[in-house]
């Protein structure tokens, strides 16, 4: 990823657009990263940003991973589930 996409991403599984001073390891509560249960590669990646808690549905593909993650990123607002 590159500079834009990692800010991105990062506000997408967080809420906040950068890390706080002493980076990931200092992220409370920590990122959590789990599979999204009955979800395919219809499926996007959700989080609960309070909590920093991201769902990602198991894809057949790294490829599909990547390009699903990102599209998400890019979204704006909420859904809730």
């Amino acid at each position: 990823m590159d500079p834009v996409q990692r800010k991105s991403f990062l506000q997408f599984a967080t809420g906040c657009s950068s890390l706080p001073p002493g980076g990931l390891a200092n992220l409370h509560p920590p990122l959590t990263i789990v599979r999204k249960s009955e979800s395919g590669d219809g499926a996007y990646p959700s989080v609960n940003t309070c909590v920093h808690y991201l769902k990602v549905p198991d894809y057949s593909s790294k490829e599909l991973l990547r390009e699903r993650l990102l599209s998400a990123t890019l979204q704006k607002g909420f859904y809730l589930n």
